[in-house]
């Protein structure tokens, strides 16, 4: 019965390793899949010359996305995440370390509280009672933070990398009404501009 639940336990860790360094490391953009998908569409993106609507974003830029698309079929809309702060960026690097080791200490079995000569604290010996809920816990946990920090709320909208809304400055997601009208106001700027220095 030990030996089943230590191969367990190490056939848990290793599939929470692999899944979250291929969520961390190995993610891909929306971008990026909808490439894999369409590369005829994608190849014809990277000879456009139009205007590009880039988000950095939250949840409604895929349904924006394909709203704006129908409205605007010569804009190229591009999706990325926001960009952490740096220090947020470090405290998740440092949990999710902190997850793994926690996660192994726990299936070896090993006490490293005597090496620092600590006594035991009884939640350590509740985890080698309880193995597989203790590192499922830890895991979960973990990951939950991880992404509350990793998370920015923005919703930021640039065109022709110029801004043209900010959530982080607003406080709030415009609705796609207000997109149009900011899109219509930019647009209809930048052909007055076009049009004024293409006269002589």
């Amino acid at each position: 019965m030990a030996e089943y639940n230590q191969t367990g336990l190490m056939v848990a860790l290793v599939l929470f390793t692999v899944l979250t360094v291929r969520d961390i490391y190995l993610g891909k953009t929306t971008v990026q899949l909808q490439e894999e998908k369409e590369p005829h569409i994608a190849a014809k993106q990277r000879l456009y010359s139009g205007p590009v609507l880039k988000f950095q974003y939250c949840r409604v830029f895929e349904e924006y996305s394909r709203t704006i698309s129908q409205l605007y079929p010569d804009i190229r809309i591009e999706g990325e995440n926001y960009p952490p702060k740096p220090t947020n960026r470090f405290l998740a690097s440092c949990i999710f370390y902190l997850k793994l080791l926690s996660i192994a200490l726990v299936i070896s079995g090993y006490n490293p509280f005597p090496m620092f000569g600590i006594e035991t604290p009884r939640i350590w010996i509740w985890t080698q009672e309880n193995k597989i809920f203790s590192c499922l816990m830890t895991f979960f946990l973990s990951n939950m933070i991880e992404t509350q920090l990793l998370s920015t709320g923005a919703f930021e909208i640039f065109l022709n990398d110029v801004p043209i809304w900010s959530k982080l400055q607003s406080g709030y997601v415009p609705n796609i009404q207000e997109v149009f009208q900011i899109l219509d106001n930019h647009l209809k700027m930048t052909q007055v501009e076009k049009s004024y220095l293409s006269t002589p």
